[in-house]
C-alpha cells in the first residue's frame, strides 16, 4: 500500500523494561504459570488480618477460573502481598526488596470518589498494551456480600479487570465516550443493545416509566432513558468476562469464531472495545500479546493445581545512599553544581524518618557518611551537608561506588532489601568493575537504583540499571540552569510517597532567570490553598554574591532575618515559618556586582500540604524511556494531573524536553484524541516527535491554571459492569471550577538509538477514534457525523485530506475500507470536507444520505492523510438506521407485565439503584453542557467545526 508506514509505538506497559519513569513490577510468564503479581495495601489503610485471608481467598478462586477463561493456558503461580510497615511484624513477613506500593500491579487503597468500591484498572495506552493497576478497596474485599449483589462474584470480576491490566483490553458495554452508544442499528437493519457476545439476552426498559422502550427519531436507535437488562437466569452465552462477568454462564472472553456462536465476538457493538481495537475480539488481542503469539504458551495439559503460593513481605523505612561521582571530569563547576542540588535534597526534599548515607567514587569508592536518620531537627541533615565531596581526583569506576552504597545498606548486618541508591556520574566507567558486572549485585541485594546522568557524555548503561532495578533514570545536560537537576533529585522522593510518614513537597516553580550586570529580575509564583506549609524558596548560582527580595501577596517584604545565606555553596533560602499566604509571591534577584556579567540564577519554590484538602498534583510518564530510532522514532509523553484521586480537567499541560541541541515545549490533551484513550480522566498525553539526535532527552511537566478554565471532575465513572450500580456519589457535582494553581515535576530521561537524519515524511496522521453520530433526520434525510482533527504526524499539524467512506454493511467499511464509497462535498448539506481543521479541532459535517425507509442503515467511517500520502489506520465504524420513527408517545402508565418479569430478574432494588445512576447521568451531561457553556473555558475554541449556513 503506498505511503504507509506501520510505526510500532510501545506505550506505557508493565511487563517490560523501561516502561516509563520508573518500571513497574514485573509480571513474568513461565510454561502457563505467572509469577511475581505484585499486590501492595496502602500505607494508611489499619492492620487487618481479614484482608490478607480475603485477597488469598478470591485470588485463589481466581486463579482457577483465569485457567478455565484462556482454555487452560496460564494462571497464577506465585503471589507476592506487601502490607503495610505499620502492621505489626510477623514471622512470616518476609523483608521487602524492590517492591513498593508504587510500582504494585493491583493496589488495595481507600476508594476513589468517581469509582466508589467499584474496582477499576487505570488504563493509559492503546489497544493491546497492559494497563497500570487494579485498584480494589478494603470495603469492597472485606463487605463480600454487598460487593456480589452488586458486581457479581469477586472472582470473575478479577479476571476482567485481569484483562485490562494485562492483555489490554478495554469494557465491552458502553462506557460513554465518543463514539460509544448503548445501542446500535446493525446490519440485519435492526436495533440492537451494546454487547458481547449477542447470544446474551435480556429485556428493554425505559428506566423512568418502566415501559417498552422507543425507537428515538433524532438518533434511529432507542431513547435515552432506554437501557438493557441482561437476563440473571437461563441464559447460554459463553463471552464475555468483558461485558457482564455476574452473568452465571459468561466465563470466557469473545472469540472471532464463527462456529461457537454463544461467544463470538459482536464485531459491530459501538463499545470502547472495538473502538480501541479496530472491532478484534478479546481474545484476537490476548493472541497477538506476548503471552500467546508465536503459540507461547499452549493448553496445559492433565490436571492442573491452580492454588497459588502466597509470599507477604513488609514495607520498610527509605533508606538511601547518594553515590556521587567525584571523578576529575566533575571538577570545577560541575562539582558545585552537584554540591548545590545534593544540599538542596538534603535539607529540604528527603523527609524525616528517612536514613541517608553518601558515597563518592572516582578510581575505587569511598563512604564518606554511613546511613544517618533524619530527624525533626536541622542537626543530622547539617552532618550530611558537611559530608559531601569537595575535591576531585582521577578515574571512574561505577562500579565500585554501586557495590559501595550495598555495602552501607548492609551494615550491621542489616539486609539491604528495599534500600535505595541514587547514583550520579557525568562519565564512563573507566575502571573494574563495569557496571554490567555489578548488575547481579544489585539484583541479589535487591535494591533500586535512581540514576541521574550528569550531561551526555555519561555512561550510556547507567539507564540500563535504573531500568533493571525498578528505578527512576533522568538526565541533566550540565547547563547553568540546575533546575533539572534539582528536579531529579527531588523526584527521587516524592513519586514514592508510600515510603514517607509525613507529607512531601510539592514543587511550585522551578527555573532559572538571567540577571544582567547590575540589573534586577523579577518573578512570582502563585501559593494555592491546599499547600503553603513548610514553605521553602531556595536560589542557586554559580558566580559572585547576588541580592534577593521576596514579596507575599499582601505587599509586605519578607524580613531579610529569615534568608539563610550559604557562602560555602551559593545558596540563599527563605523559609516562611507559618502557613504561606495563599496568591502569588513576587521575589526579584538582583546582580549586584557590577564587574560581574550576567548571571544564571535557579530559582526553587517548594512547599506541602497545609490542610486535610488534597492538594493537586502532577505524575509524569514516558511510554518508553529507550527509542531505538530506526524502528519507532516517537515517544507518548503523559501526565496525569489529580487532586487526591479525582481527575483535574482543562488544565493547561506542558512537557518540556531538554535534548543535547535544543529545548522544546510541547502541549498535552485530555481530549479522548489519540494518544490520549479518555477524555476529561485528568491524563494528558502528547506525541514528541522532533528527535534530533542520538543521546538523552529530560523531560519536565508543567501545568497550571492561568487561564482559570481547570476544574475537578467528579463525574460518576465506570469501572467492572455492576448488576445494581453504586450511587454514593448522589451528593457529588459534576464539575468543581477549581482557583489558579502551579505545579511542576520530573519525567525522567528519553535515551535514543540508531538516530537516522531522514528527510523524508514517513510519519501517518493518528486514527480517529472518536467518530460519532450526532443527529439523524429523516425528513432531511440526513445524518451529521463528528470528529476530532488529528494532525500530519500523528496529532501535529493539520492532516491534508480526509476519505469519509460510507456503506450500506458493516463488512464492507472493515474489511475492504478503501474500496467502500468516498463521501464528497457533492453528498454534504453542511460542512466542507476540503477544509481540514488542526489536530485537536472538532469537526462536523451533516451528509444527505442515498435513501431512507424500512431497511436503510449507513455506517461510516475516516481515516485523515498528509501530503505524502501516509495516512492513518482507519476510524471506528458508525451506523446510522434511517427509517421513519414515528414521535415518542406519552407516558401511557406502567408496563405492569414488564415490570412484573424485570421485578422478578432483578429486583425492585435494582431497578432502584439503576433508575438513580441513569436520571443522575442526565442531569450531569446538562450539567457538563451548562458548565462548558458558562466557565469561558478552553473547550469552547476546540469546537471549530468544518460546517457551514445551509
Amino acid at each position: 500500500m503506498k505511503g504507509i508506514i506501520h510505526i510500532v509505538v510501545i506505550f506505557l506497559t508493565l511487563f517490560c523494561f523501561g516502561l516509563c519513569s520508573w518500571s513497574r513490577n514485573q509480571i513474568t510468564l513461565t510454561n502457563g504459570r505467572y509469577k511475581n503479581l505484585l499486590i501492595a495495601i496502602n500505607k494508611d489503610i489499619p492492620e487487618n488480618q481479614e484482608l490478607i485471608d480475603t485477597i488469598k481467598e478470591i485470588f485463589t478462586s481466581a486463579s482457577e477460573k483465569l485457567l478455565n477463561a484462556t482454555n487452560k493456558r496460564v494462571y497464577w503461580e506465585r503471589i507476592t502481598i506487601l502490607v503495610p510497615k505499620s502492621w505489626k511484624h510477623k514471622p512470616e513477613y518476609e523483608a521487602v526488596t524492590s517492591e513498593s506500593f508504587d510500582r504494585a500491579n493491583v493496589a488495595i487503597d481507600f476508594e476513589n470518589p468517581r469509582w466508589g468500591d467499584n474496582p477499576y484498572t487505570q488504563q493509559l495506552g492503546g489497544c493491546g498494551e497492559p494497563g497500570e493497576y487494579i485498584h480494589l478497596t478494603p470495603n469492597y474485599l472485606l463487605d463480600k456480600s454487598t460487593s456480589e449483589y452488586i458486581w457479581g462474584p469477586m472472582d470473575k470480576l478479577l479476571l476482567h479487570e485481569w484483562g485490562h491490566l494485562r492483555w489490554g483490553l478495554f469494557d465491552e458495554y458502553t462506557t460513554g465516550d465518543p463514539g460509544s452508544a448503548p445501542f446500535y442499528a446493525t446490519s440485519d437493519h435492526i436495533v440492537e443493545a451494546t454487547r458481547c457476545s449477542l447470544a446474551i439476552t435480556g429485556q428493554y426498559v425505559n428506566i423512568f416509566t418502566l415501559k417498552e422502550c422507543y425507537l428515538d427519531p433524532d438518533t434511529g436507535i432507542y431513547q435515552p432513558e432506554c437501557v438493557f437488562f441482561p437476563d440473571l437466569n437461563g441464559q447460554a452465552a459463553t463471552a464475555s468476562i468483558m461485558y457482564g462477568q455476574f452473568i452465571d454462564s459468561v466465563y470466557t472472553y469473545c472469540h472471532s469464531d464463527s462456529s461457537d456462536p454463544l461467544g463470538y465476538h459482536n464485531v459491530e457493538a459501538p463499545h470502547k472495545h472495538n473502538i480501541m481495537c479496530s472491532s478484534k475480539s478479546s481474545w484476537d488481542v490476548m493472541l497477538e500479546s506476548d503471552d500467546f503469539k508465536n503459540n507461547n504458551n499452549p493448553p496445559i495439559e492433565g490436571e492442573v493445581d491452580t492454588k497459588p503460593i502466597f509470599r507477604i513481605i513488609q514495607a520498610r523505612e527509605r533508606r538511601v545512599v547518594l553515590v556521587l561521582d567525584s571523578s576529575n571530569s566533575m571538577g570545577g563547576v560541575k562539582l558545585e553544581k552537584l554540591l548545590q542540588a545534593a544540599t538542596h535534597y538534603i535539607r529540604y526534599t528527603i523527609d524525616e524518618g528517612s536514613y541517608v548515607g553518601i558515597v563518592d567514587f572516582y578510581r575505587d569508592a569511598h563512604v564518606l557518611s554511613e546511613l544517618v536518620y533524619i530527624a525533626d531537627n536541622d542537626t543530622s541533615r547539617e552532618t550530611l551537608v558537611a559530608a559531601l565531596p569537595r575535591v576531585t581526583d582521577g578515574g571512574t569506576s561505577i562500579g565500585s561506588g554501586v557495590l559501595k552504597g550495598i555495602e552501607v545498606l548492609s551494615r550491621n548486618d542489616e539486609s539491604p532489601a528495599g534500600g535505595y541508591l541514587l547514583l550520579i556520574s557525568d562519565g564512563k566507567n573507566t575502571k573494574y568493575p563495569e557496571i554490567s558486572d555489578v548488575i547481579d549485585d544489585v539484583t541479589k541485594a535487591g535494591v533500586i537504583v535512581d540514576t541521574i546522568a550528569f550531561t551526555n557524555k555519561a555512561d550510556t548503561e547507567l539507564t540500563t540499571l535504573s531500568e533493571i532495578s525498578g528505578g527512576i533514570a533522568f538526565f541533566y545536560r550540565g547547563d547553568d540552569d540546575i533546575s533539572v537537576l534539582n528536579n531529579a533529585f527531588t523526584a527521587t522522593v516524592t513519586t514514592r510517597p508510600d515510603v514517607s510518614t509525613q507529607s512531601l513537597p510539592i514543587t511550585l516553580y522551578s527555573d532559572s532567570l538571567k540577571v544582567p550586570l547590575g540589573a534586577n529580575i523579577s518573578d512570582s509564583v502563585f501559593i494555592d490553598s491546599t499547600v503553603g506549609f513548610e514553605t521553602v524558596f531556595t536560589f542557586s548560582w554559580i558566580g559572585t554574591i547576588i541580592q534577593v527580595w521576596l514579596k507575599s501577596p499582601d505587599g509586605n517584604f519578607v524580613n531579610q532575618n529569615q534568608y539563610i545565606v550559604d557562602k560555602d555553596t551559593n545558596i540563599i533560602t527563605i523559609k516562611i515559618n507559618d502557613t504561606a499566604m495563599t496568591g502569588y509571591w513576587v521575589f526579584t534577584v538582583a546582580n549586584i556586582d557590577n564587574r560581574s556579567p550576567s548571571q544564571i540564577v535557579t530559582v526553587s519554590v517548594a512547599s506541602k500540604q497545609s490542610s486535610k484538602e488534597d492538594p493537586i498534583e502532577v505524575l509524569a510518564l514516558v511510554s518508553d524511556p529507550t527509542i531505538n530510532y530506526s524502528t519507532e522514532p516517537v515517544v507518548v509523553i503523559y501526565a496525569i494531573v489529580t487532586k487526591g484521586y479525582l481527575p483535574v480537567i482543562n488544565a493547561q499541560v506542558f512537557a518540556v524536553i531538554e535534548g543535547p541541541d535544543a529545548v522544546e515545549e510541547i502541549q498535552l490533551l485530555d481530549n479522548g484524541a489519540e494518544p490520549d484513550i479518555s477524555e476529561d480522566d485528568g491524563v494528558y498525553s502528547g506525541y514528541y516527535l522532533a528527535f534530533s539526535t542520538n543521546g538523552r532527552y529530560s523531560v519536565a511537566i508543567k501545568a497550571n491554571n492561568s487561564a482559570q478554565t481547570a476544574m475537578v471532575n467528579t463525574a460518576k465513572a465506570t469501572g467492572s459492569l455492576p448488576i445494581k450500580p453504586e450511587s454514593s456519589n448522589e451528593d457529588l457535582p459534576v464539575f468543581e471550577p477549581m482557583g489558579m494553581f502551579v505545579r511542576i515535576t520530573s519525567g525522567g530521561v528519553i535515551q535514543v538509538k540508531k538516530y537516522v537524519d531522514d528527510p523524508k515524511d514517513n510519519l501517518a496522521p493518528s486514527r480517529i477514534v472518536d467518530l460519532s453520530i450526532v443527529k439523524t433526520s429523516y425528513s432531511e434525510q440526513s445524518v451529521v457525523l463528528q470528529w476530532t482533527a488529528v494532525g500530519d504526524d500523528f496529532n501535529k499539524g493539520t492532516a491534508t485530506k480526509y476519505e469519509l467512506m460510507a456503506a450500506s454493511n458493516f463488512s464492507q467499511l472493515l474489511y475492504d475500507f478503501a474500496n467502500s464509497r468516498l463521501v464528497t462535498n457533492d453528498d454534504l448539506i453542511r460542512g466542507n470536507m476540503s477544509i481540514i481543521s488542526p489536530a485537536g479541532i472538532r469537526e462536523t459535517v451533516t451528509i444527505r444520505v442515498p435513501t431512507r425507509g424500512e431497511d436503510a442503515t449507513f455506517f461510516f467511517a475516516i481515516r485523515a492523510h498528509d501530503e505524502s500520502d501516509n495516512y492513518g489506520e482507519a476510524s471506528n465504524i458508525v451506523s446510522a438506521n434511517m427509517e421513519y420513527i414515528p414521535p415518542i408517545p406519552e407516558d401511557s402508565g406502567p408496563h405492569t407485565a414488564l415490570w412484573a418479569t424485570l421485578g422478578t430478574l432483578l429486583g425492585i432494588a435494582v431497578l432502584a439503584g439503576v433508575m438513580f445512576v441513569f436520571i443522575r447521568h442526565i442531569e450531569q451531561k446538562k450539567e457538563k453542557q451548562n458548565k462548558i457553556e458558562h466557565s469561558g473555558n478552553v473547550n469552547s475554541g476546540m469546537d471549530k467545526a468544518t460546517h457551514y449556513a445551509p
